[in-house]
């Protein structure tokens, strides 16, 4: 027999025991209950659609003709299709995918004659995966938008684009086509298209480098087996993953403009050898600066990137545009190809053309 001050204490430890209990399962009912509440809304928002697949994409080359790269372009007469895993805009065909065809040279662009007509104002492109125009219908890209605009602006006078961009492409590759095969077309203007990754290294190459699309939008596109049984935890892993990436990589940029010289010395001598080729061919030479379509509206993370490029430009007497200011009414993601593909959709083209078209004229650099 317990002594009375025993029997008192474990009387009274029993109830708080229970409470304990009590308040632990219902901590846990509600939780489980929340979490559940949060796959429901999660699952009917149907947020994570767009990101189950990261797409797909398929070369065809047309039969008898050549299935190697050409020195200056991708494959002759080749198309790349692109498969997405949404059609959120309603933009692509019914396969959800894009159609990229390329010419004779290996351009994404229709065919031109190497001479060029007298009554014609020639403008040749150069560029990366933003001029290329990936994920974009060739109608919307912005050099060719560069053609109706400008007609408009000078009183009807004829204008012709052509697109030499190339997806992976950096300055010093630019520069080398243009000196290869550009000059062949006698352009009266070369618009260079400035990305802020074109210091990067040739992504062909096994060199370091800091890639856009894989750093910074596609870290997250492995999914982990929770990932595949849970609505919640795959939106909450991409959030993480896309915010720390990012901060990688800004970091990683900046770094290879401001703190790794050697690929901002190739970068620029590129420039400057791109603008005394133009200058010894007779020819206009303009830069157009794209931005990274993030937090365009606020603080933008690469600014300080396009201010070094901006700045050195203008002391080396080339002209230059940054279109960032084009896009400060923006986010940045409504502007995207995909939610999965951050590259410029066709109201970015269309928006980059338009100042384009009004830096040309109003610098003189078309007739």
């Amino acid at each position: 027999m317990l002594a009375p001050s025993e029997s008192n204490t474990e009387n009274c430890a029993r109830p708080r025991k229970r409470r304990l209990a009590f308040r632990t399962a219902a901590i846990v009912i509600a939780l489980t209950v929340s979490l559940c509440a949060g796959e429901f809304v999660v699952y009917l928002s149907g947020i994570n659609n767009d990101f189950r697949t990261t797409g797909k994409m398929g070369i065809s080359c047309r039969p008898g003709y050549p299935t190697k790269m050409s020195p200056h372009g991708f494959i002759p007469y080749a198309s790349i299709r692109h498969w997405y895993s949404t059609n959120p805009r309603g933009y692509f065909d019914y396969e959800q995918s894009i159609i990229h065809t390329f010419n004779s040279e290996g351009w994404r662009d229709s065919e031109h004659d190497i001479e060029k007509p007298d009554d014609v104002v020639r403008i040749l492109g150069l560029g990366d995966s933003y001029s290329f125009g990936q994920g974009v219908k060739p109608e919307h890209l912005f050099l060719t938008h560069l053609e109706s605009l400008l007609e408009k602006q000078t009183d009807g006078r004829q204008f012709e684009t052509i697109n030499t961009g190339q997806p992976g492409y950096n300055t010093v590759m630019e520069k080398g086509l243009l000196e290869a095969r550009g000059f062949d077309y006698s352009p009266d203007l070369v618009l260079l298209s400035f990305v802020p990754n074109d210091v990067e290294p040739n992504i062909y190459s096994n060199r370091p480098k800091v890639e856009f699309l894989e750093a910074f939008t596609t870290s997250y596109a492995d999914q982990d087996w929770l990932s595949k049984h849970s609505e919640l935890w795959m939106l909450a892993r991409r959030k993480v993953l896309r915010y720390s990436a990012g901060q990688s990589y800004l970091q990683n940029s900046i770094d290879s403009y401001l703190n790794e010289p050697e690929k901002w010395n190739r970068c620029r001598d590129a420039l400057t050898g791109i603008r005394d080729l133009c200058n010894q061919n007779d020819c206009k030479l303009a830069v157009a600066i794209f931005p990274f379509f993030v937090n365009l509206n606020g603080e933008y993370p690469f600014q300080p990137i396009h201010d070094h490029v901006r700045s050195f430009c203008q002391e080396s007497e080339i002209p230059v545009v940054d279109l960032r200011e084009s896009f400060r009414d923006f986010e940045g993601p409504e502007l995207w190809v995909h939610p999965t593909d951050q590259h410029p959709n066709e109201q970015a083209h269309r928006i980059a053309a338009e100042s384009i078209s009004k830096f040309f004229v109003e610098n003189k650099l078309v007739p």
